[in-house]
């Protein structure tokens, strides 16, 4: 058997014990400045949630934005002239001019003359 004047005791904490139901605890001035501390980072982080939410707001306007003008310009581009039809004016463009230039030979308003 172990006598009780043998056992090594702990030490107590300082200050008074526990409150049963007032909720203060032990070291009053710590937890105070605990909460206070933690009240201020749940401000804080409010603050920065509240900051996102209107940047998110911002982008979605922007990306909004963004596809009207892809839309416009996809529409416009759909409207532009594919090389093909371009080719065919040139070719066409090119053989009006050489039947021209060759009924105008001719005829004979076309004349290779030396200078004088």
């Amino acid at each position: 058997m172990v006598d009780e004047s043998d056992q090594i005791l702990a030490p107590k904490p300082p200050g008074s014990p526990l409150q049963a139901h007032g909720g203060a605890g032990t070291f009053d001035g710590m937890i105070e400045a605990r909460v206070a501390s933690l009240e201020a980072d749940v401000k804080n982080i409010r603050e920065n949630v509240g900051d996102m939410k209107i940047a998110l707001r911002e982008a979605g306007k922007d990306l909004t934005d963004l596809k009207v003008s892809q839309a416009t310009l996809t529409e416009r581009i759909s409207h532009l002239p594919t090389k093909s039809y371009i080719g065919w004016w040139i070719s066409g463009g090119l053989t009006v001019a050489v039947a021209a230039l060759t009924v105008l030979s001719r005829l004979g308003w076309l004349v290779a003359a030396t200078p004088e």
